[in-house]
């Protein structure tokens, strides 16, 4: 059986309009969502920890300068709270805890050096996991991972929605 091939310059023709097509329609890779002009310059304030370093590192990805201090930025990006909360999701006939609820919460602000909010939001991500009194360890090495991914997709949706503003003067 006989197999046609497209000649190169059909082939390359091809290839280019489908890069053209998908650049054009505003398709980003997940974690490369570029920000407003307006509010690539901005500080963030935040609490310390892996939540912060995971932030830092997605609006980075997103074309903003992180100003080491308030007065050097355009914008402040205030995260007021930043806490995670485990509770038991469903119990064994010995009434022990056989799996575990994770709840991540995140709220807050973007405000001009005037103190005008440009965006106020709360959000947050639930995960669930199995646990079992035999695999301690194991169950510990999950919840972190899940902790990890929950802070992972809280920043990239306020990437998303900090992408999107558009009321600065």
């Amino acid at each position: 059986m006989l197999k046609r091939q497209l000649p190169t310059p059909l082939k390359t023709l091809l290839f280019l309009s489908i890069v053209l097509s998908v650049s054009a329609c505003g398709f980003h890779l997940r974690g490369n969502i570029p920000l407003p002009s307006g509010i690539q310059n901005m500080y963030v304030e935040a609490p310390a920890g892996t939540f912060k370093d995971q932030l830092e590192e997605v609006l980075t990805n997103g074309g903003a300068q992180l100003a080491s201090a308030p007065a050097g930025a355009d914008v402040i990006l205030n995260v007021r709270k930043a806490a995670t909360n485990r509770t038991v999701g469903t119990l064994d006939e010995r009434a022990k805890a056989s799996s575990y609820n994770l709840r991540f919460r995140v709220s807050y602000t973007l405000d001009t050096l005037d103190k005008k909010q440009l965006r106020k939001a709360t959000l947050v991500e639930t995960r669930r996991y199995n646990f079992d009194p035999e695999l301690v360890i194991e169950s510990e090495a999950e919840e972190a991972e899940l902790q990890q991914d929950m802070e992972q997709a809280i920043a990239l949706r306020m990437m998303r929605q900090l992408s999107t503003v558009t009321d600065l003067q």
